[in-house]
């Protein structure tokens, strides 16, 4: 019996709406801090509501970290999303389109791809590592029904900022 074919690509996962926030509520710790040092009038609640926030954003941050979808792999019969939490399967009968865009800078090279999962149900969008041979092997193990779309888009000038 033929061992099934699959194809994963890992999503890395970077927070940085919940990082930002969390840096946020610390800087306003710090400056609280740096205002009761100097001795000027500082109310305890202030230290409570932004430790509490800190600690909310945190929270909020970990718990949604696990429902990030981590994997996701291609067989010919679905499509699985992998979480720390959960695994959502979608059936490749389900799937309409997959669109799949390499990107990246004239310093690094194509360092991104960027996959797009279309179905009768909605869409979702993951950004992965550069693999420059997915949409090959994708058109290779999808039925003919799902319509992949490869594009390499110009490399752009890295951002000095």
């Amino acid at each position: 019996m033929e061992a099934e074919q699959s194809l994963r690509c890992e999503v890395p996962y970077f927070a940085p709406v919940v990082v930002g926030t969390g840096l946020v509520w610390l800087g306003g710790l710090g400056v609280a801090g740096f205002r009761w040092l100097r001795h000027d009038p500082t109310h305890p609640g202030e230290f409570l509501i932004l430790g509490g926030l800190l600690a909310l954003t945190v929270c909020t941050g970990l718990l949604r970290s696990r429902y990030v979808v981590r994997v996701v792999e291609f067989t010919k019969a679905q499509v699985r999303l992998e979480s720390r939490a959960d695994v959502r399967t979608v059936r490749i009968a389900d799937v309409t389109a997959v669109g799949v865009a390499h990107s990246g800078d004239t310093a690094s090279g194509y360092v991104e791809t960027s996959l797009r999962l279309d179905w009768r149900n909605g869409s979702r969008s993951f950004v992965c590592d550069h693999d420059p041979t997915l949409g090959q092997a994708l058109v290779r193990l999808l039925p003919s029904h799902v319509t992949v779309e490869e594009r390499w888009d110009q490399l752009q000038e890295p951002s000095t900022g």
